[in-house]
């Protein structure tokens, strides 16, 4: 194992360290919300520097920055004669749970070094994270091989890039990115309670939330929930944690409070439809900051600009990306790619989503599908009573869960004030959860194209997000109101209760071999045999010749791990398929029926210039054998690299890996 892979990650969370120091020292910001902070303005200074073309003087700049200003700070207290100002940044119990957690993390992750399991990891996420890193720019900016326009929000890729500042891109950095974003959140909900005896059980429940709002029961499948790189979770957590950070630094001074904009920009910037989180993130600080902080009736106009920033932040960084996409689809399209997929705009998903809701006309193609529509809304409700989503059970469930811990915060509140602000969360984020809701079913009814009312598509994930954050704003809303409870006894049992519930219901209805707490590599023994033999042939092919992959079997999930090691090589063809002739492959949901005929000239429409055969299979080798001219003997054996050649497809050597 590359130890300066675990040095170099060591000294980018040193510079994240240094800067929550300063942010600490200098900005008066709670220790347990510092980290958060910086990672919000660490993104958000990458993103602007990607947008510049200059990521990696970023990087190195915003390191630098981060190391010499720990550094600083120690010069000037021990010139003053002054106490360790390192310590500041520890000062609140979360804060010191949140760095032992990311330090063993992160030697955890190193010699686990978990490769990337899902289908979105490979197909965007990972993807995005790994030309970022490579090319030092945006994957916007990057040739990605696909016939389409990577979209999707830049948060997870940029902070993966800033731990991946040394060495060469891996898989678990990217992973231990993500989830140092969510551990951030959970530091800020936990540290809005500053004694330790209530920020320690709440930071364990609050660590427990991504597991039991994912675990449906008893399962032999590996969680995945701190062991993968895909925004659902992280959208989640920030949408929670932007709010916690908000009530943890509120009161603190103007920089901490100005400071809340970055962390709700990052919440809002992690996927496009989660984008909603991160408003409704924003509409509660909103309120909250309106009806609830001090000054009265002559600094009401100053909290209504707060307010109204708070909205305007997220959504003015949400418009210019969408601004720059739109210009990279269009110059896309022009060069022959497919430009702008979607079905419909979201616009006008919403309006005439809204008027086939209050029974208005609406235009004729949300019309044809208004029966869908609906069918779509009663499987929802179906689903949110009777599908079990986490190891609460159904989605009404978590919901029932997350509403008792808001009314434990109503009633250790000290006053009226104090209990009307707990309700104001309450309400508020049930509205939100409304709000999502509806946003989910024009998502279902319009947008999404691999669904069906009797499916519902990655329902637990969607929902997932949300149940995530709302529970995690939950705690935050708790540790307050533990904090300040009258009586400090019940305070301390509130904390202790929800630390037991959450650390309980992990312990009975997870299995710790199938999470974090006990995953073996074993686990990862046949993505890395793949891994192995895409690096294989990336190191044979060379430069600006064409590849084209044939895995027998595929589903698209293979064509895109290949993709990721080997883009912008590998040729789109059919995206991951089982070739044949057609009476072969006929019925097969992923089959690709080509003649002989057809498919030589499929390779030579796309100016292939080496195929690399990972699998074959007997519809294959009967379909195709004659183009090959060993008749695919050594396919047979293993994965093989094939030239083309005067008798046919030649071997070009065996990539075993």
């Amino acid at each position: 194992m590359a130890l300066g892979e675990l040095f170099g990650l060591l000294v980018m969370l040193a510079a994240l360290f240094g800067m929550s120091t300063v942010l600490t020292r200098r900005g008066g910001l709670n220790s347990a919300a510092a980290p958060l902070a910086a990672l919000a303005l660490t993104e958000l200074v990458l993103l602007a520097a990607g947008l510049l073309g200059i990521l990696r003087p970023a990087g190195f700049v915003l390191a630098a920055l981060g190391l010499l200003g720990g550094v600083a700070e120690v010069v000037l207290a021990k010139k003053k004669g002054e106490t360790c100002p390192l310590a500041a940044a520890l000062e609140n119990p979360a804060s010191k749970l949140f760095w032992a957690v990311a330090l063993a993390l992160e030697v955890g992750l190193w010699l686990l070094r978990p490769e990337f399991l899902n289908f979105d990891e490979y197909s965007f996420w990972g993807t995005a994270a790994k030309l970022t890193s490579e090319n030092n720019a945006l994957y916007t900016a990057c040739d990605t091989g696909l016939p389409w326009q990577m979209t999707e929000l830049a948060a997870l890729p940029l902070a993966s890039f800033f731990f991946q500042m040394f060495g060469a891109f891996a898989p678990w950095r990217a992973i231990f990115a993500a989830d140092l974003l969510m551990l951030a959140a959970v530091a800020a909900a936990a540290g809005c309670a500053k004694k330790a005896r209530l920020a320690c059980p709440l930071f364990l429940a609050g660590l427990a939330v991504p597991t039991l709002v994912t675990v449906a029961g008893h399962t032999a499948l590996l969680n995945t929930a701190w062991l993968e790189f895909l925004g659902d979770l992280p959208a989640g957590m920030l949408f929670g944690g932007a709010v916690a950070f908000w009530l943890a630094a509120k009161g603190q001074g103007p920089a901490a409070r100005w400071l809340t904009l970055p962390v709700l920009m990052l919440a809002a910037n992690v996927k496009s439809n989660t984008f909603v989180l991160g408003l409704a993130a924003a509409g509660l600080v909103a309120l909250d900051a309106i009806l609830f902080e001090r000054g009265g009736a002559k600094r009401l106009a100053a909290r209504l600009g707060f307010g109204a920033a708070c909205l305007a932040a997220p959504t003015a960084q949400y418009l210019l990306w969408n601004n720059y996409i739109a210009g990279l689809v269009r110059q896309n399209a022009a060069a022959g790619g497919m430009g702008d997929t979607a079905s419909a705009s979201l616009p006008a998903v919403v309006v005439n989503g809204l008027k086939l809701l209050l029974g208005l006309p609406a235009e004729s193609y949300f019309e044809a599908r208004s029966d869908l529509f609906w069918q779509y809304g009663s499987a929802m409700t179906d689903a949110f009573f009777h599908r079990d989503v986490s190891v609460f059970g159904t989605g009404a469930a978590v919901v029932a869960l997350t509403l008792a811990v808001f009314l434990a915060a109503v009633l250790l509140a000290p006053d009226k004030g104090a209990r009307l602000r707990a309700a104001l969360f309450a309400v508020g984020s049930s509205v939100c959860f409304a709000g999502y809701w509806l946003m989910l079913w024009l998502s279902y009814a319009f947008l999404l194209k691999d669904s069906t009312p009797e499916s519902l598509a990655s329902y637990p994930r969607y929902f997932a997000s949300y149940y995530t954050g709302w529970l995690l704003l939950a705690l935050a809303v708790l540790g307050i109101g533990c904090a300040a409870a009258k009586r400090p006894v019940f305070g301390r049992a509130a904390a202790l209760g929800a630390g037991a519930v959450f650390a309980a219901a992990l312990a009975v209805g997870a299995e710790p071999q199938f999470t974090l707490l006990g995953v073996s590599g074993g686990e990862y023994t046949s993505v890395r045999g793949e891994v192995a033999v895409a690096k294989a042939a990336k190191e044979t092919i060379q430069p600006g010749q064409k590849v084209f992959l044939i895995r027998q079997g595929d589903e698209g999930f293979s064509w895109f791990l290949f993709n990721q090691q080997l883009a912008p090589a590998l040729v789109y063809g059919e995206g991951g398929a089982t070739y044949g002739e057609p009476a072969l492959v006929e019925g097969m949901a992923y089959g690709a029926p080509y003649t002989a005929e057809e498919f030589a000239a499929l390779l030579e429409k796309e100016q292939v210039d080496v195929l690399l055969v990972s699998q074959v299979d007997d519809i294959f080798e009967a379909s195709y054998a004659s183009l090959f001219a060993d008749g695919l003997a050594e396919a047979k054996e293993g994965p093989t690299l094939y030239e083309k050649g005067e008798a046919g497809w030649t071997p070009a050597g065996e990539v075993t890996g």
